[in-house]
């Protein structure tokens, strides 16, 4: 999805090649700095963030130029999963070729044991030194935090770390899927009507906001500090997020459900009648599932015929009208924006996908053979008009997410933010 949107940017397009660097490497050059940055930024987040937990002060980070621990008292301070495999890559397009590229099994990158997500996609090794395109770093590291970055984080998630992150007990998420336990750090409910947060305080415990500043207050710190690499990876970590708000079911926990029915499905659970409850998460993670498998195989049939014409490609390219990004921009923007199209989103599901796939609470779609076939199986029991519907009605999502990921860049590039947001004629 990024690379339409980072490609039509003037000012990055033009970019010179940028020097990759591992992680230890960055962080032992600037140890004593970052301590204080991070130190600034924790207290920025106590002050700014509504449900902020604060970071336990023995995860503080502390410069105490040790290499060998490097990388695990920076992850330990930034909360992430110290089993995440930060290596130096290139994520490519599907019509790209690896020409002299080493590959990288996808096992290699992720934490997850089911890659079944990643193996279409091509990785390949880049090298410490090696120069590279500000632009490819950017897309690459777009799509990094699903890989791992927010698995086990919570109290009750049975990880030594998870007991150490002061995150407190995880308030909701799919638990039959692998990486069920990232989703409040990638899932922000921020405008549900009062009644609902007090019937369901749990749902104020999303944290896409926290994630968002911090990588962009990381990037703006390796760019000031000379490390262009670093800056590009921390940016594009932080538009994964924006990403994230910016897909209905990500900004609305039930779409297409009242706040009374919620409220009653809610009460019968804690009464000891689970089934209404489950039924109603098991459908959000149906339909959330079909959403994104669809653009996904639209979005890579478009890549491989070179379609840029393509609904998807071209409403990537034209962004709907420009807002400075501000520090409450997930909120006031993104999230808005998504929730206030999430039962129309929800509705058009119901009425354009395969029935059993987004209608059938008995169904587990995520990770079934029949999602793999979503766009033919559409044609089958919808016809080719429920295909161009949904395709016309994502790429109307898209407009929005290409505007909120311009708004981004430009907020951290500022020497360039007069030319960054013109688009390549």
């Amino acid at each position: 999805m990024v690379y339409p949107v980072l490609s039509s940017l003037l000012e990055l397009k033009g970019k010179d090649p940028i020097i990759a660097k591992n992680l230890a490497a960055f962080l032992m050059e600037n140890e004593v700095e970052l301590e204080r940055m991070l130190s600034d930024y924790e207290t920025w987040a106590q002050q700014n963030l509504t449900y902020y937990a604060p970071l336990p002060d023995e995860l503080r980070f502390k410069a105490t130029g040790n290499p060998d621990d490097i990388i695990q008292r920076f992850l330990y301070a930034i909360r992430l999963n110290p089993n995440v495999k930060l290596r130096l890559y290139l994520h490519l397009l599907p019509n790209e070729e690896v020409g002299d590229g080493i590959t990288i099994d996808p096992r290699e990158l992720t934490t997850l044991n089911d890659v079944s997500a990643m193996i279409h996609t091509t990785y390949v090794k880049i090298e410490e030194g090696e120069l590279v395109s500000p632009l490819r770093v950017l897309c690459t590291a777009n799509d990094e935090p699903d890989y791992g970055f927010d698995l086990g984080l919570f109290d009750d998630n049975n990880t030594p770390y998870g007991a150490m992150y002061g995150f407190g007990n995880q308030p909701f998420g799919d638990p039959n899927l692998e990486y069920g336990s990232q989703a409040p750090f990638h899932m922000g409910f921020y405008h549900e009507p009062k009644i609902v947060f007090f019937f369901g305080p749990f749902l104020k415990k999303t944290m896409p906001e926290f994630r968002i500043s911090l990588f962009k207050a990381l990037s703006e710190f390796a760019f000031s500090s000379g490390n262009d690499y670093w800056g590009y990876r921390f940016m594009g970590w932080g538009m994964h997020y924006l990403g994230d708000l910016s897909m209905p079911y990500h900004a609305a926990p039930l779409p297409g459900v009242s706040a009374f029915r919620m409220i009653w499905t809610n009460i019968k659970a804690m009464l000891g009648f689970p089934k209404s409850k489950n039924n109603a998460v098991q459908l959000v993670s149906n339909r959330h599932s079909v959403l994104e498998q669809f653009q996904w195989q639209q979005l890579r049939d478009a890549y491989i015929k070179d379609d840029d014409n393509h609904p998807m490609i071209a409403a990537l390219h034209k962004p709907i009208e420009y807002v400075e990004y501000t520090s409450d921009f997930p909120v006031t923007i993104i999230a808005k924006e998504s929730v206030a199209r999430a039962k129309m989103v929800d509705k058009s599901l119901k009425k354009w996908m395969p029935h059993q796939l987004v209608s059938v609470p008995e169904f587990e779609t995520p990770g079934s053979p029949e999602l793999n076939r979503i766009i033919d199986l559409t044609r089958e029991e919808k016809g080719e008009e429920a295909v161009e519907n949904m395709t016309l009605l994502i790429a109307d999502i898209f407009r929005s997410y290409s505007m909120h990921i311009r708004s981004f860049y430009s907020s951290i590039a500022k020497p360039e933010a007069e030319t960054v947001a013109q688009a390549v004629p």
